[in-house]
């Protein structure tokens, strides 16, 4: 039986000038570990659906929390406050775009990352020569577990406001497709695999509606059996369509993949890829300012919560 709380610890990476917080809002984030069992839902139902109806009103979302966010039980781990970039990260968006030379395929990845070690592009981003921009971030998260991680994107995607703790300053959106889903036997995994997640956020300067449907890494040509012996204990993969809601718009070549590796220390660090095409509004800005804006997630410390639908 799995304990009654999953935890993953994330730390926040980048700094929102002039922004005005309202005192309620800087309520400090949890202390947090991770486990690794099964999963057990503990409200009495198997069945995991969207707290809202769909909503493509654009103009009714919004940044932070508001009265309605704050009545929800997990509202005191809400914490706007951000904190700087990693060096490594400032340090690779510096000297990118570099060598397209450096640029894989969303369809080669199951060969470059499961390699040993680290690639010559860890932060950063480059463009190939057919104008998909690939992004790298590199984060530390020593203590995140790939189940919680694969926990996580069970979890978040039906409320929005459950999705807005990973990124304060830039979610404003989310809702699963599909709408309804029996978690019965589902492992944490089968959770989100082969859902589609329409969400609105801030990537830089401007917002969008994207959606991303998460796949079996093994469509993408992983071997998950030999994770183990690799280290890896998740990789996350997605198709990303950017601009509007959609279950089947999704071309070939934008993805996004994030992999939970256990370090020889016994800590782990999370690897993250995207792909998005030149169609698909892949550009140099977008690569620079997807960097930023994974960062801000994949080391957020986010809280101790139930397992709970």
């Amino acid at each position: 039986m799995l304990p009654s709380t999953m935890t993953w610890m994330m730390i926040a990476a980048s700094v929102v000038d002039g922004m005005a917080l309202n005192p309620r809002q800087l309520s400090p984030a949890a202390t947090t570990t991770a486990g690794t069992a099964t999963p057990t839902l503990q409200n009495g139902s198997t069945v995991s659906k969207n707290f809202e109806p769909l909503n493509n009103d654009t103009s009714s979302y919004y940044l932070g929390y508001r009265e309605e966010d704050f009545a929800q039980p997990y509202a005191k781990y809400w914490n706007p406050v951000v904190t700087p970039l990693t060096e490594e990260l400032i340090s690779g968006l510096t000297s990118s775009p570099v060598a397209e030379a450096l640029a894989f395929s969303a369809h080669q990845a199951s060969d470059y990352l499961t390699r040993p070690g680290y690639l010559s592009l860890e932060n950063g981003y480059t463009i190939d020569k057919n104008g998909t921009v690939m992004i790298a971030a590199l984060s530390e998260v020593p203590e995140v577990t790939g189940d919680a991680y694969d926990w996580w994107f069970g979890w978040h995607s039906v409320q929005t406001a459950r999705y807005k703790l990973w990124n304060p300053v830039a979610h404003q959106y989310s809702y699963r497709v599909p709408v309804t889903e029996d978690w019965a036997n589902a492992t944490l995994k089968e959770r989100y695999i082969g859902m589609t997640s329409f969400i609105d956020e801030y990537v830089g300067n401007d917002a969008a509606q994207l959606s991303i449907q998460f796949l079996n890494p093994e469509s993408l040509g992983f071997n998950v059996t030999a994770w183990p012996s690799q280290g890896i204990e998740t990789i996350v993969v997605g198709r990303i369509k950017i601009g509007g809601f959609t279950t089947t718009d999704f071309d070939n070549v934008s993805y996004l993949m994030h992999q939970i590796r256990r370090r020889p220390d016994g800590k782990r660090e999370l690897r993250s890829r995207f792909w998005v095409a030149k169609e698909n509004h892949g550009t140099q800005q977008l690569g620079h300012d997807l960097a930023v804006h994974c960062q801000i997630e994949m080391t957020r410390k986010l809280p101790k919560i139930d397992y709970r639908n």
